[in-house]
């Protein structure tokens, strides 16, 4: 079962290939000349330096770039801009913080995402581990609003916040309190609107419709599933602690194991990227007599598990699409196996009890799994790591390892 879903996630891997759908748009080349057509949304997580596109419905797809594009968009979805901008390339991470207060400026020629669009625009651009916001009055220069943490001498953790004096001085609206708005998308996004629609004495342009991209952005939603299947667990047994040569047997069973599923699906990329938690139940009570013919006064051995553990999964999930309602998904994580009034006996037909472990240790195992989505159903087929169920306090090993099939269904999504 192992070599064969490690030989499906594999050849999975290098033959499906996600499929975004293709929206009539447009894009402007460098000469100015605008060409519609139709372009592959793949609402990126970070601003893109190329696009899919097709001429027609029939045409191939083809590339093009930022050398070659100054605009491209899907009207009233999204739109990108190319602009010679100065990106502040300063990290974020504490640990890696600067210790100089202004910006740290990269200029470079980069797709602007337009978050909001009339006189004045707020523009994005997300990279790597940074979100940097942007604007534009008039049709004047791209400004950087600045936001900026960094570290003192002392250690201190400090935020240079100019972008609020810059709303304040260049973007003044009585009724809007530059205080109240932080260095986010959905803050900056709403001062914007309201400074589009706020009649001012320095709005000098007659005002234009105001678009809000932002609306049509993906948003992150959790679903809630409940999940039952069968379980296919082998348990291995090596015991050298009274024989030589060593007894090895093992024992395969199948029961029933059941769950609920957390799944937070991530705002891009068409939400084919996903955090999954998933709690399951499962049980196993077996047992298997292995010949001993070396020791005769003590006779057969007998291995009895009673084995109950609580399994949590967090995982990382990719689905690539097939069709509109229909998807397949693979993922790789990590679990946790926490037994409960689990026990390991060694019994001798002649001599009765020999060892008796009643502490089987918690266990963190690898998972990986390959499943299909179609509407609210899941099926699923599963691998965990093999697991030694008696730890390293022995010479006995009871080592368990498990596949399961499961079916499951979406009771709740926030979406």
């Amino acid at each position: 079962m192992k070599k064969i879903i490690y030989t499906v996630l594999i050849l999975f891997c290098y033959t499906v290939n996600s499929q975004s759908k293709f929206e009539k748009g447009y894009f402007i080349n460098n000469n100015g000349n605008k060409i519609a057509c139709l372009i592959k949304n793949e609402n990126w997580k970070n601003n893109p330096e190329t696009f899919e596109y097709k001429l027609s419905e029939s045409d191939e797809s083809k590339k093009n770039s930022i050398d070659n594009v100054s605009e491209f968009s899907i009207p009233d979805k999204f739109k990108f801009e190319k602009h010679l901008s100065k990106i502040d390339k300063s990290s974020n991470i504490d640990y890696r913080l600067s210790k100089v207060r202004v910006p740290e400026y990269e200029e470079k020629e980069v797709f602007l995402k337009l978050l909001v669009e009339s006189d004045t625009k707020l523009y994005v651009y997300s990279g790597t581990n940074l979100t940097r916001f942007f604007f534009s009055k008039n049709n004047e220069e791209i400004v950087p609003l600045v936001y900026k943490r960094y570290i003192t001498d002392l250690g201190d953790i400090k935020v240079n916040e100019l972008f609020r004096y810059q709303l304040k001085k260049l973007l003044p609206c009585t009724g809007l309190d530059t205080k109240k708005v932080n260095y986010s998308r959905k803050s900056l996004k709403e001062y914007f609107l309201r400074y589009n629609e706020c009649n001012t004495s320095d709005k000098t342009v007659t005002k234009n419709k105001t678009v809000d991209y932002s609306k049509n952005e993906l948003k992150s939603y959790i679903e809630l599933k409940v999940k039952v299947g069968a379980n296919f667990l082998t348990n291995s047994i090596k015991d050298d602690t009274k024989l030589n040569p060593t007894i090895v047997g093992d024992f395969s069973k199948m029961n029933i194991k059941f769950g609920a599923e957390l799944e937070y699906f991530l705002p891009f990329n068409n939400h084919n990227w996903s955090i999954v938690l998933n709690p399951n139940y499962q049980s196993l009570n077996e047992n298997v007599t292995l010949s001993n013919s070396q020791e005769p006064l003590i006779g057969d051995f007998t291995y009895h598990l009673d084995y109950k553990s609580i399994e949590t999964m967090l995982a990382f999930r990719k689905y690539f699409s097939i069709r509109n309602n229909s998807k397949i998904f693979i993922d790789l994580g990590f679990s946790f196996n926490i037994p409960f009034s689990s026990k390991f006996t060694i019994l001798s037909n002649k001599t009765n009890s020999l060892q008796n472990f009643e502490n089987i240790p918690s266990a963190g195992l690898f998972t990986a799994g390959i499943g299909y989505k179609l509407n609210n159903f899941y099926i699923e087929g599963r691998y965990h790591s093999e697991q030694d169920l008696l730890g390293t306090f022995t010479n006995v090993e009871s080592r368990l390892s498990s596949a399961s099939i499961m079916v499951a269904y979406s009771l709740f999504s926030s979406k």
